[in-house]
């Protein structure tokens, strides 16, 4: 728009910047719990090793299809299967898959095949039969059960683990 003839503009009428806020301050970790950098984070042990997508363990074990025994709840189970299947799928970063659960029900003496001897196959069933209702409803007895497991087992396939179960080896004390 065009400047009136009559009318004079001082320099205290022109438009003037206005200031912003001011940058931001950089902000440095003090307090005693703080994390300074990715490193920090604690990792493993009661902490435990994050994987992804580990919710996934509990839609595979309820929909997996196994027999138990009299008196075992199906709850208390699949609770111990979610366990091994997190702790072998975290290992290598990845989500829960189905080589998880058949190692899982493997371990668990839920996968009955002839190659494993019966001796074993009772093993592995006591074991589910003591850790099952105590996982289900301890956190603590959770972490306990993962820090049994070694990692060189839970590296194996269904396929080893079978093997080994078949050649009369029982990978953990259960």
């Amino acid at each position: 728009m065009g400047q009136e003839p009559k009318i004079e503009i001082t320099a205290t009428d022109a438009p003037r910047a206005e200031t912003g806020p001011a940058p931001a301050r950089r902000w440095k970790a003090s307090r005693p719990g703080d994390l300074h950098s990715p490193q920090d984070v604690p990792w493993g042990g009661g902490f435990g090793t994050p994987g992804p997508d580990t919710g996934y363990a509990l839609k595979l074990a309820g929909e997996s299809d196994y027999q138990l025994d009299e008196g075992e709840s199906r709850h208390n189970v699949d609770a111990v299967l979610v366990v091994i299947m997190s702790a072998r799928a975290s290992l290598t970063g990845k989500a829960p898959s189905a080589d998880d659960l058949s190692f899982a029900l493997l371990m668990l003496g839920l996968d009955p095949r002839e190659e494993v001897p019966d001796a074993v196959t009772s093993q592995l069933v006591a074991g589910r039969k003591r850790w099952a209702p105590r996982v289900a409803h301890s956190k603590a007895t959770a972490r306990e059960l993962v820090g049994h497991l070694p990692a060189q087992m839970l590296e194996l396939t269904p396929a080893d683990l079978r093997h080994r179960l078949a050649l009369g080896e029982v990978p953990l004390p259960l």
